[in-house]
């Protein structure tokens, strides 16, 4: 499996590098073409599409039989896949923060994932805008721009770094659940972000800059080659409640440390016992 990993990884690097150019050609660029794909918070780019062809057809010219899933399914072939099978898949989002990449934020990468029988053996996020790409291999550690990396030792939720994302997927179902939890974690963390990025985010906590970071209602795109970096760096990585983290279904609670993982779960729980936004003070 190592050998299979190391062909793969060095096949698919320069076309993760070629990937990141495109998506900064179109990040500097201050016009582009931008469609809704649903809801009014879905967009889309032509750099999306534009990026994820470029991946696919690339992988396809070498590895026919490779399945995908990825965010924009751009190619009308059989590899395309809502599920997550045994064989070879490759997990791709070609602009993750694409409202940033519109608004030239610079939190906004390429992410490519790698399963082999289920499991993620390889990840490549990169962030032109920033100049960093980030990479992990089953079992090697984790690296950016070629130096390892490692989280956090980030112990106690006061003295924590903590990305918070709200998904829009279920906003209007979940706002008052989301209103309680950031309140409580707002209160007790030393500081609580955002970056509109969850790959980012992962690799944020991955290089030890963020101590720790949750979100729920997202796609395997948005985590798959994040999941992967973060435990390769260290890190703790779990659904929000404490079982395990499932790709297909990727809510998640990180952390540089288990016992910040467990206080910030132990945090989203007491919110979620109350009525309302300070509602056990009073």
């Amino acid at each position: 499996m190592e050998s299979q990993i190391e062909e793969l990884y060095k096949f698919i690097y320069p076309l993760a590098i070629r990937a990141g150019e495109i998506l900064l050609e179109g990040y500097e660029r201050t016009e582009k073409q931008v469609d809704i794909k649903g809801a009014f918070y879905d967009v889309v780019t032509d750099y999306d599409n534009k990026i994820e062809e470029f991946l696919m057809n690339a992988i396809l010219a070498k590895y026919p039989q490779h399945k995908f899933i990825g965010e924009e399914e751009t190619a009308k072939n059989n590899n395309v896949s809502k599920e997550l099978t045994d064989a070879p898949t490759w997990i791709i989002d070609p602009i993750d923060g694409t409202s940033n990449f519109i608004k030239q934020i610079p939190h906004v990468s390429v992410s490519i994932a790698l399963s082999i029988n289920k499991q993620i053996v390889l990840g490549i996020m990169n962030n032109p805008a920033q100049n960093k790409v980030y990479t992990a291999k089953l079992g090697q550690g984790a690296y950016c721009n070629g130096k390892p990396i490692h989280v956090s030792n980030c112990q106690r939720l006061g003295d924590a770094n903590v990305a918070y994302e709200v998904s829009l997927l279920h906003v209007h179902k979940e706002s008052n659940k989301h209103i309680k939890r950031i309140y409580h974690v707002g209160r007790q963390a030393r500081r609580t972000l955002a970056y509109s990025c969850v790959v980012d985010e992962l690799c944020m906590v991955a290089a030890g800059n963020l101590d720790a970071f949750y979100i729920e209602d997202m796609y395997p795109w948005d985590c798959a080659a994040g999941s992967l970096l973060v435990r390769e760096a260290g890190g703790v990585l779990t659904h929000p409640f404490g079982g395990p983290f499932d790709i297909m279904k990727p809510d998640l609670i990180c952390a540089g440390t288990e016992a910040l993982r467990k206080e910030l779960e132990d945090v989203l729980r007491r919110a979620d016992q109350e009525k309302s936004v300070g509602g056990d003070e009073h």
